[in-house]
């Protein structure tokens, strides 16, 4: 395979399928010798497959298959419908949808009913599920499902009910390639695009009212959703998939941090993981020079914790993408890489401490007031540590109040402006949110809650933690930067468009009452 791209085989295994006739479930003999196609290379994060699994059947070891493949809406109306084998009925689907609903987000990725094994992958509100007589291996059939739900985000733009359903017949075409008898074949992009040939239907994505005020229009910025378009160029055939009018790339730099915090305001837990996407649409296939921190330090390659200079980036561990070569990146911090087709990502990293109090993009501190014997009021202030030029949006507060409580009030301060903040409360669930569409660096804002409880009942044992989500644009608490993007031009007319966007949001942020 030239690039080694995450695939589940190459095109040569097209020549050569399933040893036994369709329709027959007859294995080689234990021993048996069989002829390896030439050039036939298994994928890299795959278990290698027994003795007697043909290679060119199962390049990744997968030596039982799938039975059915279904997309289902949320609602679990089967949008998408595949039997690779007919070895169970149709509507097998909803045993997997009533064990959904009887058990929630309890619900396992993989269990076992009346003897058939249920996979799914839950991606945009979507469930990609995977069924199966067999003793099919379950996390080569999650990583398959996993990597489909790129390839169909890849070719339709955005991953949605309303794109699948306007795109079926191409999503009907991608899982004909990429399993061919219940077998895993090629999940590959860049080799799908050989084998496709229906055209995506663009769907606009959802409007979004914008809680940011107007501005004049600047050459310099774009939309957050300009990315969300299909890899296959609009108006021509697939062959030129590649040499699209859109001849721009898009990378995000997106951080997602996990904190827990003491009533106090103290650090008990703190981490980063994040990543660098990247998708793109240039012409050709150049190679990208992509620069980051001069002064960055990673732990995992020899750079002891605390033993970087004051101000550098460090990051506990790191992977890349195995298209990218790392010849600079000791000396210069310079990633150079082809970039493949559709959405990828570049680069994780990790980082497991907190290296400075400037890291907390928020905190928070309950206050537990007693107004008299049966009645107390919770008080939570939460100050937002990032610079004041930037803001956090779609910002909410939520906790979970003791089952004991006989009523519950909850008041905003005066001065909060009308429609900015909400705060509801809900008796079926006991939960209390607190919604903030915009919230400015530096601003502190608080919420009170008054609870009637019965007599001796402890507030701050009974209650749990209170929970935060938040996004951050344009903010990396890693601190990690793109320093300069380097497109190998062929010529002067080749004058392609960089975009660039940073991204910090809430993985789990906690503070104990």
């Amino acid at each position: 395979h030239p690039q080694r791209s995450p695939s589940y085989g190459t095109s040569a295994h097209r020549e050569q399928r399933a040893p036994a006739a369709p329709g027959s479930n007859a294995r080689p003999p234990p021993g048996a010798r069989l002829r390896v196609p030439p050039g036939t290379a298994s994928s890299t994060f795959l278990p290698s497959p027994p003795r007697w699994a043909h290679p060119a059947l199962c390049p990744g070891g997968m030596t039982c298959p799938v039975s059915q493949l279904f997309i289902l809406a949320p609602n679990g109306h089967a949008i998408v419908y595949k039997d690779y084998r007919g070895e169970l009925p149709k509507d097998t689907s909803e045993t997997f949808f009533h064990e959904l609903v009887e058990k929630g987000t309890s619900c396992p990725p993989v269990f076992t009913s009346e003897g058939v094994s249920y996979m799914s992958v839950k991606q945009s509100g979507l469930h990609f599920l995977c069924t199966s007589v067999d003793n099919a291996c379950p996390s080569l059939v999650l990583s398959l499902l996993t990597q489909l739900t790129k390839v169909v985000k890849d070719y339709l733009g955005v991953l949605n009910e309303e794109a699948l359903r306007k795109n079926f017949t191409l999503v009907y075409e991608i899982v004909d390639e990429v399993l061919d008898y219940g077998y895993p074949q090629n999940a590959a992009t860049t080799d799908l695009q050989a084998f496709l040939f229906n055209k995506p239907v663009s769907v606009e994505q959802p409007s979004v009212t914008s809680v940011l005020p107007s501005f004049k229009p600047n050459p310099k910025t774009m939309a957050s959703t300009a990315a969300a378009k299909s890899v296959v160029a609009a108006g021509q055939g697939l062959a030129g998939w590649r040499a699209g009018s859109g001849n721009e790339i898009f990378i995000d730099l997106v951080d997602r941090v996990s904190v827990l915090l003491t009533a106090e305001g103290q650090v008990r837990t703190f981490s980063v993981d994040g990543c660098i996407q990247m998708k793109s649409f240039l012409k050709g296939s150049p190679q990208v020079h992509l620069a980051l921190n001069e002064d960055l330090v990673i732990a995992a390659q020899g750079g002891a914790r605390g033993s970087a200079a004051y101000g550098s980036v460090q990051l506990d561990d790191v992977n890349f993408h195995e298209c990218v070569v790392l010849d600079r990146f000791e000396a210069e911090k310079t990633l150079s890489l082809t970039p493949p087709s559709g959405e990828f990502v570049v680069m994780n990293f990790r980082i497991g401490t907190l290296r400075s109090e400037r890291q907390l993009p928020f905190r928070v501190w309950p206050t537990v007031h007693t107004v008299h014997e049966n009645k107390k009021e919770l008080q939570v202030t939460v100050k937002a540590d990032f610079p004041d030029k930037l803001h956090a949006v779609n910002v909410r507060v939520s906790f979970v109040v003791p089952k004991s409580v006989q009523s519950t009030t909850v008041n905003l301060p005066p001065g909060a402006a009308k429609g900015s903040q909400v705060a509801t409360y809900s008796e079926n669930t006991r939960a209390v949110e607190w919604t903030v569409k915009k919230w400015p660096g530096g601003a502190a804002l608080s919420l009170s809650t008054k609870m009637v409880l019965p007599t001796g009942c402890d507030l701050k044992k009974e209650m749990g933690p209170i929970s935060m989500a938040f996004e951050i644009p344009c903010y990396n608490v890693s601190q990690l930067a793109v320093r300069h993007l380097h497109i190998v031009e062929r010529d002067k007319s080749y004058k392609p468009h960089r975009w660039v966007r940073c991204l910090t949001h809430a993985s789990s942020y906690c503070c104990r009452i």
